[in-house]
């Protein structure tokens, strides 16, 4: 089995932001809690056994109170073949399960591949599943699964499809523009428990990217370009994940209970999952009515600063809320292809006329840290110190490059428009904090756009693919999908193909620089030398930020309020002593934790 320790643990400095803004996670009081509902938890008259046959730990409550309840916002599909963007909760723990799994620590651990290997140029990865595995309608899970995974993923209207191409596999690209047929992918089975990924370069961190191939079942969706909606056909729900869903009320809620025929390394504790459908500005106070489980944690803050300080005052909440930093950088994009942003002058100006501290120490206080990269602090090849300085706060500066690119006091810029994604109360006042600088500091006049997920992403790629100039300016997260240099970065770009054309180069956004994709494609490629590739990413994001591709405004905090009596080993620390409530297919899942008698 390969295994690489390539994990780079979160800076001091900020750990030390993050316990100094919200105070370190404590431990919840001991003595009998409430159960899901608010009941008290009732003792177990014996040994607790789930529907899947799990048998509980000797403190759990009993059977009917294993319910945890969370909350969520619907989206548009099921499953991560259909969306990543648009896709409800449930697929990294029910419907689909992952080729293998990052532990706390992030380094990749067997999952339904029990092993895998790399050829000695690195081009082809050899994956062996368990033979055990089956999908909840008891049809063995197997290599053609995977292969048609992948071979759905390599199509032009999937979202996340810009993402799998950073796992370099032979004949993406012509695939996923209908050139070569699926079959030429670089994806092949060997027998029933056994297929290959080769690749046109060494990838040393496939094996990484891995832990989000979600496998898809092939003998249910059958046709690979499927519009992504077979999962809302309740005759199709075939789940590979420790839970499957019970049942589905549109607009109000999703009941996921533990899978019988779950096989994996992962077995459920708690018997259900109840994911509500609550709008994130009355969470925290359907969590103080004993309504939710647990809030927070995601994208969408259901902690806002007002909840923060009623929390950081209340000894009985602070004791529940758990807080990490998260890698997560938000940043505002231009369309540097297209009039004012292709003028290097503009940009240095709207950079220098953000003031960061103003932000996260007002509207995101409690929530983030100021930003100046786009890896974050303790990311593997972040050069936070090195490039704090390109980004700093200077009105006087930012005015005067204005006015050398040709507008003075914001005289003649063009109207423009801020979009933002699904933002949340506080990211909104982010937005606004930003305008007014804007405005305060260059003369500019910028309205605010907020955007549903769909409409944005769809908003982003069609501005790439059509170079049209109508999508220019937004603010936006990217959130870690694997640790390693090159993810962050590879929002940017990556190994060119020869005679590409613009709006099909590597990355998401219109900004191309091509030294910056040859350093990206030139650290991809190295094996067994972490320096080395680390050292290349430096020199990579170091274009990237003087040539303000972006401007970073915040790294963020991500904080969660958790009842006491929910216990497990989601709440293990990592090896540095973190403890987190991440759900989101990063290190823990909800088949980690369960309902006690006592309190954690």
């Amino acid at each position: 089995m390969v295994r690489h320790r390539w994990f780079q643990f979160l800076s001091v400095a900020l750990i030390a932001a993050l316990l100094a803004a919200c105070g370190a996670p404590a431990a919840a009081p001991t003595g009998a809690q409430s159960g899901a509902g608010g009941e008290a938890a009732a003792p177990a008259a014996g040994p607790v056994v789930n529907r899947a046959g799990v048998t509980l730990p000797e403190d759990a409550a009993s059977l009917d109170k294993q319910v945890v309840r969370i909350p969520t916002s619907e989206q548009k599909y099921m499953t991560w073949d259909a969306s990543v963007y648009e896709e409800n909760d449930g697929d990294v723990f029910a419907w689909a399960d992952s080729c293998v799994r990052p532990n706390k620590d992030f380094e990749p651990e067997a999952n339904v591949c029990e092993s895998w290997s790399v050829s000695d140029d690195g081009l082809v990865w050899t994956f062996k599943l368990r033979e055990d595995k089956v999908w909840s309608d008891g049809t063995p899970l197997t290599a053609d699964d995977f292969v048609f995974t992948l071979q759905r993923y390599a199509r032009l209207d999937y979202d996340f499809e810009w993402f799998y191409s950073m796992m370099g596999v032979k004949n993406w690209s012509q695939v996923v523009n209908g050139e070569l047929p699926p079959e030429e992918l670089g994806v092949k089975k060997v027998d029933d428990y056994t297929f290959t990924i080769e690749t046109d370069r060494p990838v040393p961190f496939l094996i990484k990217i891995m832990a989000d191939v979600w496998v898809a079942p092939k003998h249910v969706i059958k046709d690979r370009m499927d519009d992504g909606t077979w999962a809302l056909n309740e005759e199709n729900w075939v789940f590979a994940g420790p839970f499957k869903l019970e049942s589905y009320e549109k607009g109000r809620r999703m009941v996921f209970v533990a899978n019988d025929k779950y096989t994996g390394p992962f077995p459920p504790l708690v018997d259900k999952l109840v994911y509500e459908f609550v709008d994130p500005q009355v969470r925290f106070a359907a969590y103080k009515n004993g309504e939710l489980d647990a809030i927070g944690g995601g994208y969408q803050n259901d902690l806002p600063p007002s909840a923060m300080a009623e929390i950081m005052a209340n000894p009985e909440l602070k004791k529940e809320l758990i807080s990490w930093p998260n890698f997560i950088t938000y940043y505002l994009f231009f369309d540097t292809w297209n009039p004012p942003f292709d003028d290097l002058k503009v940009r240095q100006a709207f950079s220098h006329a953000i003031d960061r501290d103003k932000i996260v120490n007002g509207p995101l206080q409690y929530q983030a840290v100021a930003a100046f990269t786009m890896n974050p602090p303790g990311f593997p090849g972040e050069n936070v110190e090195g490039l704090k300085d390109v980004h700093n706060i200077d009105p006087q500066l930012a005015a005067q490059q204005l006015e050398e690119a040709g507008y003075p006091n914001g005289e003649g810029f063009p109207a423009l428009t801020l979009y933002t994604r699904e933002a949340f109360p506080a990211l909104t006042n982010a937005a606004e904090a930003i305008a007014a600088m804007l405005k305060e500091n260059l003369g500019i006049t910028v309205q605010i756009q907020n955007q549903d997920y769909g409409s944005f992403m769809d908003q982003l790629r069609a501005q790439k693919r059509n170079k049209e100039g109508n999508f220019l300016f937004a603010l936006v997260p990217y959130e870690f999908d694997f640790v390693d240099g090159s993810n962050l970065l590879g929002v940017w770009g990556g190994c060119e193909q020869a005679g590409t054309d613009l709006s099909q180069m590597p990355g998401r956004h219109t900004w191309y620089s091509q030294e910056y994709n040859n350093l990206l494609c030139e650290a991809g490629q190295v094996l067994n030398d972490e320096p080395k590739r680390n050292e290349l990413y430096q020199q990579a994001e170091r274009i990237l930020i003087e040539d303000v591709a972006l401007v970073p405004i915040y790294h963020g905090i991500f904080n969660a309020l958790v009842k006491p009596y929910i216990k497990g080993d989601m709440f293990a620390p990592n090896s540095k002593g973190q403890v987190t409530w991440n759900r989101f297919r990063f290190s823990s899942r909800e088949s980690e934790i369960y309902i006690s008698q006592s309190a954690r």
